[in-house]
């Protein structure tokens, strides 16, 4: 028979266990649902009305309002067009983190090589440096480097090493999207 001793240890074990788990699950789900209102913000920079999404996608208008809603306010308002595309170039990086994250972390070490071959100003050195040091962190601590929301994401993403990681379509996509977000 287990003493209380035991079973109190076991309990908090368990819980513990049970707590873990369940962060894992809750991050997988923020992760997956913030990759679906992405999804649905592209599908409307592409043209596609809100009614059109939330037929095709078998939800009502107010779901699809609301994805769009939260998708464009998790953007820094960035006022220069020329901040804005490769901030939805990046967007576009994060959504395919998740499936590519290998390849991805691979090209910009390699694209990292090619660009300090060139020699640079200090300032420039300096963002090679960062990038040198998010291509060493976990896959999911990308993200929030990738869409930092200041100065210096700002000015690292005119330099990313990411040169080539998206298609044609997404580097559409990405553009579409910094248009229709441009602030009016």
């Amino acid at each position: 028979m287990e003493t209380s001793q035991d079973a109190v240890e076991r309990l908090i074990e368990e819980a513990r266990n049970q707590g873990e788990a369940s962060d894992r699950h809750r991050h997988a789900m923020m992760a997956a649902s913030r990759r679906r209102q992405e999804a649905i913000l592209s599908l409307h920079a592409l043209g596609l009305s809100v009614r059109q999404i939330a037929k095709r996608l078998g939800c009502s208008a107010g779901v699809v309002q609301s994805a769009l809603k939260t998708a464009k306010s998790r953007r820094p308002v960035l006022e220069r067009r020329e901040e804005r595309i490769p901030y939805e170039f990046h967007v576009e990086l994060v959504r395919a983190l998740s499936n590519e994250g290998e390849r991805l972390r691979k090209l910009g070490i390699e694209n990292l090589k090619r660009m300090r071959a060139q020699q640079r100003n200090p300032v420039a050195e300096h963002w090679l440096a960062e990038w040198d040091r998010v291509l060493q962190l976990p896959i999911e601590e990308w993200e929030d480097n990738l869409l930092a929301a200041n100065e210096l994401g700002s000015e690292m993403r005119q330099m990313s090493p990411f040169t080539g990681a998206l298609s044609d379509e997404e580097r559409i996509i990405a553009i579409r999207k910094a248009k229709t977000l441009a602030p009016k």
